[in-house]
């Protein structure tokens, strides 16, 4: 919901942009944070979303949702051959998130 403008700005301008919605209910890596490092004491990051096939519809997109890594690789194909802006939601539990961290920091390499 930080960038929902930017689907109206893709649709006026006919910016063919694919986006992938991974919706947990809620800001998963605050809820993990808070799990593990505040003794799972939760506060904020359990949200009400919208449903957001329809709101993607509302704004004139094309949009699905995908359950499965094929679907979400057919529903990728599809949205790109459609040329228009199109968004997919995938759905997922609260809390079973990965970290980014060890991605984007990894250890250093162990010197020998």
């Amino acid at each position: 919901m930080f960038g929902v403008q930017e689907l109206a700005t893709a649709v006026q301008h006919g910016i063919n942009v694919v986006t992938v919605v991974f919706d947990n209910g809620g800001f998963g890596n605050v809820r993990r944070d808070q799990t593990n490092v505040y003794d799972g004491r939760l506060l904020g990051s359990e949200l009400r979303n919208p449903d957001f096939v329809r709101l993607a519809e509302s704004f004139g997109a094309d949009a699905t949702t995908a359950s499965t890594a094929d679907e979400l690789g057919s529903s990728v194909a599809h949205a790109l051959e459609a040329e228009r802006p199109a968004v997919i939601v995938v759905s997922g539990s609260p809390g079973h998130e990965t970290s980014p961290w060890p991605f984007i920091h990894p250890d250093p390499p162990i010197q020998v």
